[in-house]
C-alpha cells in the first residue's frame, strides 16, 4: 500500500517537556532518579506545543508561547488529573492526524532526550493509573513517531570516532542557543519543596520554546548539508563531462 499524500495542515509536531519530583529517600548521586512506579516520585506536569509544520514555524515567539498548553499538579491536585490532561492532548493530535491520513501518518513527539525518559515514563504512568491497559498503552505509543533532538543533532556535530552517542541538552544548547542555560533537572526538586511553582512552570515553557528553536536550527543545518551534497554531485558530474569531452577531442 502506498503512503498517502501528507496533508501538512493536518500534521502535528508535539514539542513538550515534563517535570518530576523525587523525594529524598529515592535520590541517587548520579543518573536518572525518577521512576514512574516509585511512589516516592511524582510527575509535576509539563508543557506542550502542538505545532503545525506549515503554519507554526514562521510565527513570533509570543505566538508560540500562546499556543502552549501546561498542566500542573498544583492546579489539578492529583497526578491522575494531570495525566488525563496529557492523555487528552496526545489523543486529540493522534485522532486528527490519523483521520486525515487513513491512519498512515502519525503525529510526532519532539524533545531532547525523550526516548529514554519522558516518552516511556508517560506511557508507564498511563498504565499505573489505569488510564490505559498495558495493551492499550503499547498500541497508543506505537501510533506516535519520535524526533529526539539528542539523536537528530548527532549529524551536526564533529564525531571523531565510530561511537555516535546522543548529544546532551547542554551540548545542543551550547551549539544552537548559546545564551540559553538551564539548571539541572534536580533543581526542580528544591523548587517544588519551596513551592516556587511559577518558577517551575516558567522554566518548562522556556525549555519547550528552546526545543522548538533548536528543531528549526537543526533543520536549517540539515538543509545546508543537503545543498552542499547537491552542489558536490553537480561538480562531479560537470568534471566527468569535461573529462569525456577532453578525451573525445
Amino acid at each position: 500500500m502506498s503512503r498517502p499524500t501528507i496533508k501538512l495542515k493536518k500534521c502535528r509536531i508535539i514539542f513538550f517537556d515534563l517535570e518530576f519530583y523525587v523525594s529524598e529517600n529515592s535520590r541517587i548521586e548520579n543518573g536518572f532518579c525518577y521512576n514512574p512506579w516509585d511512589k516516592n516520585c511524582k510527575i509535576l506536569g509539563g508543557s506542550f506545543l502542538p505545532a503545525n509544520p506549515e503554519m507554526d514555524f514562521d510565527i513570533n515567539e509570543s505566538k508560540v508561547i500562546n499556543k502552549m498548553q501546561s498542566f500542573w499538579l498544583w492546579d489539578h491536585h492529583s497526578e491522575l488529573k494531570v495525566l488525563e490532561k496529557i492523555y487528552a492532548i496526545l489523543k486529540s493530535a493522534l485522532d486528527m492526524v490519523h483521520n486525515a491520513h487513513n491512519g498512515m501518518i502519525s503525529p510526532i513527539l519532539c524533545g531532547i532526550g525523550i526516548t529514554s525518559s519522558d516518552v516511556p515514563i508517560v506511557f508507564e504512568l498511563f498504565k499505573r493509573y489505569k488510564i490505559l491497559t498495558n495493551s492499550e498503552a503499547f498500541s497508543l505509543q506505537n501510533k506516535f513517531r519520535i524526533v529526539d533532538l539528542s539523536q537528530l543533532s548527532i549529524a551536526t556535530f564533529n564525531n571523531p570516532n565510530n561511537f555516535l552517542y546522543p548529544k546532551s541538552k547542554s551540548h545542543i544548547l551550547n551549539k544552537y542557543l548559546n545564551s540559553t542555560k538551564f539548571d539541572c533537572a534536580k533543581s526542580v526538586w528544591e523548587l517544588y519543596e519551596s513551592k516556587d511553582y511559577d518558577v517551575i512552570s516558567t522554566r518548562c515553557l522556556d525549555e519547550v520554546l528552546a526545543t522548538y528553536k533548536c528543531y528549526k536550527l537543526i533543520k536549517s543545518d540539515l538543509d545546508k548539508f543537503k545543498n552542499l551534497e547537491a552542489c558536490e554531485k553537480k561538480r562531479i558530474k560537470l568534471a566527468s563531462q569535461n573529462q569525456i569531452g577532453f578525451l573525445a577531442g
